[in-house]
């Protein structure tokens, strides 16, 4: 075998065994050396030979079984059978499982881009809801209502009490001048005052913040704070929203020409123009709807929330006034500060709230204001 081995490294590979030449040398019929120099071209045809040695059947018989299975094989394999189905369906799947995904995906980017139209079109639900609520409140007893007359009438009359203080500064600047004269030419001797004991030295006066006052605008005469300077954004309104549109876009035409749920833009200034109109004339709720649509592009503005307020209360709807008027002033924009307190007063005493009032009238009647008689007055009244 080891020179069978070696010609076969010399001379290069011999042909492989077949079944009949294993069986003529089981049955030691065939060429016993031409098989073993097969055998040892390689150790498949060795090992082989040695297995067959040791077997009963022949090489046919012994591979009859699998002779069959590499039939089906072929057959299937020639007949597109089972594996090409299953090629088939592995690609199918394959298919299905990208379409899935590609139809996943396509969805979260629609989901995403959608996500802000939604959240508009929640906010315009709110919106039209919020506004065709007002609808449906009582305006309150005349007697009780905050108009406009009495807002004009008293701005007057702190405009004239404002000029008056001015006269007697004037009138006693000019005194004391003259007697700071006469006494400086009179007095020689030098006033000795009294040693003050050392302590804590008393506050006459009771710390409070200073609340500054802007530019005013008047308009339909009522006090309003000049934001032209500042308010660039434009107030939109829907048009499907039952709220006022002043005169330059409110004719029929205007109207065919502006689909229902169009949004149509105002400057400020002029929307808060048609917005103090309706204050004027009484008509709260327009007047309100139209205060409000200014707080939700300008949250702060201090127009909107104080008369915004006195619509509140109007309507009856103190609560609400209350917060409002609240929001009415800032240090930088004192300039509805007294009559938001006066007035939020007077919806603490409408819900019962008493104890709330006289916090408010104390206050009142303590900074000296404008209100300050009437808050005495109407704290008077107040039962404990």
């Amino acid at each position: 075998m080891i020179f069978l081995n070696l010609l076969n490294r010399i001379f290069g590979p011999k042909k492989p065994l077949s079944r009949q030449e294993i069986d003529d040398y089981k049955d030691g019929t065939g060429n016993a050396h031409d098989t073993e120099s097969k055998a040892a071209n390689s150790d498949f045809n060795d090992q082989a030979l040695e297995g067959w040695k040791t077997s009963s059947s022949s090489v046919n018989d012994g591979m009859s079984t699998t002779d069959k299975k590499m039939d089906q094989y072929v057959k299937n394999g020639n007949t597109g059978g089972s594996p090409n189905k299953g090629m088939t369906l592995s690609f199918l799947l394959f298919t299905l499982t990208m379409l899935v995904l590609i139809i996943f995906t396509y969805q979260g980017n629609s989901a995403v881009e959608k996500k802000p139209q939604i959240v508009e079109n929640i906010k315009t639900e709110v919106e039209n809801s919020r506004i065709k609520e007002i609808d449906f409140y009582t305006i309150i007893s005349p007697e009780k209502q905050i108009t406009s007359n009495e807002l004009i009438k008293n701005q007057e009359i702190k405009k004239v009490e404002k000029e008056i203080p001015n006269l007697k500064s004037v009138k006693n600047k000019k005194v004391a001048t003259e007697d700071k004269s006469e006494i400086e030419g009179t007095q020689t001797e030098e006033i000795q005052l009294p040693i003050q004991s050392s302590g804590k030295i008393p506050n006459s006066s009771k710390s409070s913040l200073v609340y500054k006052n802007a530019q005013e605008v008047y308009l339909s005469e009522l006090k309003n704070v000049d934001y032209r300077a500042y308010r660039n954004r434009p107030i939109k309104v829907r048009n499907s929203l039952d709220v006022g549109i002043p005169a330059s876009k409110s004719s029929i035409d205007d109207k065919q020409e502006f689909p229902s749920l169009q949004i149509i833009e105002f400057t400020y200034i002029d929307y808060l123009t048609s917005s103090s109109a309706y204050f004027r004339n009484e008509q709260f709720k327009k007047a309100l709807k139209q205060y409000l649509i200014i707080l939700d592009t300008y949250p702060d503005d201090v127009n909107a929330n104080f008369y915004g307020g006195l619509c509140y209360f109007n309507l009856g709807k103190f609560d609400n006034s209350i917060a409002l008027l609240k929001n009415s002033y800032t240090l930088g924009y004192g300039n509805f500060r007294e009559e938001a307190n006066w007035f939020s007063a007077k919806a603490h005493i409408e819900q019962g709230q008493n104890l709330k009032a006289k916090q408010l009238l104390n206050q009142i009647i303590e900074e000296g204001g404008f209100y300050h008689q009437k808050a005495k007055e109407l704290l008077s009244e107040i039962k404990d």
